[in-house]
């Protein structure tokens, strides 16, 4: 598969070399305006010069490409898919797939209507403490999940005047959409309706609100919590953050890179009991790519389809009218 990198910045250098690793990929083009950004691609990745180009329209009239990996800012991603659909082309999009819920929306109907493979990169899931755990759960280790609660604390996007320091609700646009898309996948179930308080902490560096608290009712019934400091200076917590799920045969919780089953009552069933993580032959880009890759060769949907992504973007946009409104917000509202 022939395929087109938008965009140099610091992730498109990273999926460059994931690219080059893969035995059906060969990059046959590059796009980025900016000459600095150019210049630190061919430095760091060996770019050929003479194969970068100042806009995806310019690329795509030179070369014959299958798909391409977007690695532009949000706001610009509809433009690219839009151009990739109406050259025939499949489309591997970094997360969050839009700014703008009603662009991810369109997006979504562009893809399908040009009968193109659309994936969305959520990295996230594709490791092994998150499919552990999707596993575990649904062999019911901890009987049906009725709670679950997540906390992420970080000293988050420190450079100043950077997107993410500059734009509004940081935190739960870029980090929400990681942990949101992980409880759709872990608990295997949808979200029904959120309630979002978001705020800045008075020592934070943050333009938008980067701490919040987030709860959500998912299918059944199961209450999710997901609370946040993006401007914490104190303990961190892991990237994935810290998570336990209660069931009424006990409680799983994640523990750094570790996972444990834990019941304390009635006394003479309790136990405590690290599970060993399922082995996994990628993980994180390198995964994103092989089902990608995979994906368009059998014809089917990848997981993380733009389509199914939608609903993890709808959690975000969801919080983010709920802090608003000050009221509970419908998925359904958004994804009608």
């Amino acid at each position: 598969m022939r395929g087109i990198v938008v965009g140099l910045g610091g992730r498109a250098r990273s999926w460059i070399q994931v690219a080059r690793a893969h035995p059906e990929v060969e990059l046959v083009a590059f796009v980025e305006p900016v000459e600095a950004q150019i210049e630190t691609a061919v430095a760091q990745t060996g770019v050929d010069r003479k194969l970068v180009f100042p806009s995806l329209h310019d690329a795509v009239h030179e070369v014959e490409a299958d798909f391409l990996i977007d690695v532009t800012p949000p706001k610009a991603h509809e433009e690219v898919a839009d151009i990739a659909f109406d050259h025939g082309l499949d489309v591997l999009g970094e997360k969050p797939m839009s700014d703008e819920f009603a662009a991810a929306k369109r997006m979504v109907r562009a893809g399908r209507a040009a009968g193109r493979t659309h994936m969305i990169t959520q990295n996230y899931r594709f490791n092994p403490q998150p499919r552990t755990a999707h596993r575990v759960l649904g062999e019911g280790l901890i009987g049906e999940p009725g709670e679950c609660v997540v906390g992420f604390y970080m000293p988050w996007a420190t450079r100043a005047g950077t997107h993410y320091v500059t734009m509004p609700y940081p935190l739960i646009t870029d980090m929400g959409v990681h942990h949101f898309d992980m409880l759709r996948y872990v608990l295997g179930r949808e979200p029904e309706r959120v309630m979002a308080v978001c705020w800045n902490e008075p020592w934070g560096w943050h333009a938008g609100d980067a701490a919040h608290v987030y709860h959500a009712v998912f299918e059944g019934g199961l209450r999710v919590t997901h609370h946040s400091c993006g401007c914490s200076v104190g303990k961190k917590s892991p990237w994935n953050g810290e998570w336990r799920v209660e069931g009424p045969l006990g409680s799983l919780t994640w523990e750094e890179e570790k996972l444990f089953v834990t019941r304390s009552h009635p006394a003479d069933q309790a136990h405590r009991e690290e599970l060993p993580l399922d082995a996994m032959p990628a993980v994180g880009q390198e995964a994103i790519l092989k089902e990608f890759v995979a994906a368009v060769r059998e014809g089917r949907e990848p997981e993380c389809s733009a389509a199914d992504n939608l609903r993890s973007l709808a959690m975000v946009f969801a919080g983010i009218l709920s802090d608003q409104e000050g009221r509970w917000v419908e998925l359904a509202e958004l994804l009608d």
